[in-house]
């Protein structure tokens, strides 16, 4: 499309928040300048010749076009949307364009742009040497702020909660990852990685204190993985969250200890997204069943009409154009915390709205939409 109607129409990628972190290692950014950091990754392995543009670390973009899973926006000179839709759509598309600005004089096949996702960054650190969590369904991701620090955030915290924290017993789910654009690795012989809580009056938990076990390896790059039960006793109410992390760099100039400091508030925040797993799995749910002579591997001949890109440009780590057992079993990795798809679904029917009803009261005892609610109304106006 871009090389069809380039001449006539600006085409833009627009970077917003993360909308399946955990994907290729990838964590949400805390700051603007991680952002672009992604974005510069972005254009070297997608090999994308469309500019792109950045969100602000505020998320207006992303509001104002209604948190789209994979929108497209089509505005005249003005800046008005003429036409929206929240799934992107190739052939939607080019009618749009036509009957905006005109049929164009070529129509170049899909084949002949189609570039695979080139390799990432081959790294020398152990991987999957630590056992992830078996994770329950229904999770959703808390609000996390960090706290300003001189120092980059080289580990980031995650924190998930289920609905039936709210009217009882939950479980609570603290993630701390290596952000991979940093280059660094745990030191597991210099320290563990460690998360306190001070939650009282917000949450009543099990435990509020967490250390990670001994590691074998010297230096891994997996993350750190904790659950505990408890309820919520302040729905929306702001805890605080202490994580203590010794990191070296791949290059090995320094290797040092952390503590960086969080705000959590304990309610979801869907700009932090959804892990693998959670929405995402009826993807690739037969992906096995495309290897049609067994041997491990699907070749493009196995994969359907129209499809190859999917396939190609997120498991052929190696651009090879075959996906090779080894990657297959790397990228399934990714879902459900490691242990595989096993169900087009595992948020088991989940909403925002679950996690902490939809309506609340107002003083004057009318009930009013809640926050998430009013916001989304906004966007409908």
């Amino acid at each position: 499309m871009h090389k069809d109607y380039k001449d006539k129409v600006n085409f833009f990628f627009v970077y917003k928040s993360l909308a399946h972190p955990e994907i290729n290692g990838y964590v949400q950014p805390f700051n603007l300048k991680e952002r672009l950091k992604h974005i510069e990754v972005a254009k070297e392995r997608l090999q994308t010749e469309i500019p792109w543009l950045c969100d602000p670390i505020s998320n207006e973009v992303n509001q104002a076009f209604g948190y789209p899973p994979n929108g497209e926006f089509i505005l005249d000179p003005d800046g008005v949307i003429v036409r929206k839709r929240f799934w992107s759509n190739a052939d939607t598309l080019r009618n749009d364009l036509e009957y905006l600005v005109g049929k164009s004089e070529t129509t170049t096949p899909v084949q002949d742009v189609v570039r695979v996702m080139k390799p990432g960054k081959q790294r020398e650190i152990p991987t999957n040497v630590v056992p992830k969590l078996r994770l329950p369904a229904g999770l959703a991701a808390f609000h996390v702020v960090p706290i300003e620090d001189e120092n980059p955030f080289f580990a980031k915290l995650r924190v998930e909660g289920t609905r039936s924290m709210v009217s009882g017993n939950g479980q609570l789910y603290l993630g701390v990852y290596l952000d991979p654009i940093y280059d660094v690795h745990w030191n597991n012989r210099a320290g563990k990685v460690s998360v306190e809580l001070e939650c009282e009056g917000v949450l009543a938990l099990e435990k509020t204190s967490f250390e990670s076990d001994d590691i074998k390896e010297d230096a891994d790059a997996d993350p750190r993985q904790f659950l505990t039960t408890g309820k919520i006793l302040e729905k929306g109410e702001v805890f605080l969250a202490t994580v203590t992390y010794t990191v070296c760099d791949d290059a090995e100039t320094f290797c040092q200890t952390f503590q960086q400091q969080y705000e959590v508030h304990a309610r979801p925040e869907r700009t932090q997204g959804t892990r693998p797993g959670i929405f995402l799995n009826s993807m690739f749910l037969d992906l096995r069943e495309l290897d049609k002579n067994k041997d491990g591997n699907i070749t493009t001949d196995e994969m359907p009409d129209g499809e190859r890109t999917l396939y190609l440009g997120h498991i052929d780590y190696d651009d090879s154009g075959v996906l090779e057992s080894g990657e297959i079993e790397l990228f399934l990795s990714m879902f459900e915390n490691g242990n595989g798809i096993t169900a087009p679904n595992d948020g088991s029917g989940f909403k925002f709205s679950d996690l902490f009803g939809s309506r609340k009261k107002s003083p004057d005892g009318k009930e009013n939409q809640n926050s998430e609610d009013s916001e989304r109304t906004q966007i409908d106006k």
